[in-house]
């Protein structure tokens, strides 16, 4: 799909409107962010999303922002100090190469960009690399139907769609949950090892682990 983002267009990524779309905060809360984690922000884009990860994560968590255009980078640096968020880093990125060590990453947020990779499968696993073994994928993305906000229906894809691409990536699906009339919400874990014991923070469907 490969709909990319107008950097041009990046202020309007901060307009206190996007509220409407879904609630951060619960959000983040039901998709099992807590405090202590360390957090990827994938696209970050103008990093409307930035204050309600690094409070999510507290004192003692960390918040890694990243995008693959400077002016977005630049731009989130600045909010970032203007906003005193001491627990936030905001890199620049490749299209699919982040710039982080193995096993870093506890959650995963990318909220509307999963439509505008160039390789969903390619950049999927590379998430999985940058992951520890056991992390939380959190994907918000645009409906795949007519709305009066964000991209042509054509330009996204369906549930159906991402769950195949993510299955494909080696993620483990849990489930797709309804945000509002807009956007929907993927649950999905990276598994790197089996466990003997376990207990999800998110609520994931019989026989999935």
């Amino acid at each position: 799909m490969a709909h990319k983002f107008d950097p041009s267009k990046l202020q309007k990524l901060d307009d206190p409107s996007r509220l409407e779309l879904f609630d951060p905060e619960k959000v983040l809360r039901e998709f099992g962010l807590k405090k202590g984690m360390k957090v990827l922000d994938v696209g970050t884009g103008a990093g409307f999303y930035i204050p309600y990860l690094s409070k999510a994560v507290g004192e003692e968590g960390k918040v890694y922002a990243v995008d693959i255009e400077p002016i977005a980078v630049d731009y989130v640096k600045r909010k970032v100090r203007e906003l005193g968020l001491d627990n936030v880093e905001v890199l620049l990125s490749e299209e699919n190469r982040l710039p982080l060590e193995d096993n870093t990453i506890d959650f995963v947020f990318m909220a509307f960009v999963f439509h505008e990779l160039e390789n969903p499968v390619s950049f999927m696993e590379e998430v999985k690399r940058v992951c520890r073994p056991i992390a939380y994928v959190a994907i918000i993305d645009w409906k795949k139907e007519e709305r009066d906000k964000g991209p042509p229906p054509q330009e996204v894809y369906s549930e159906w769609e991402m769950g195949l691409l993510l299955e494909e990536a080696g993620l483990r699906v849990g489930r797709v949950v309804e945000l509002g009339r807009y956007c929907f919400g993927v649950y999905a874990m990276v598994v790197k090892e089996e466990p003997k014991a376990f207990q999800s923070p998110i609520r994931v469907p019989p026989g999935l682990l």
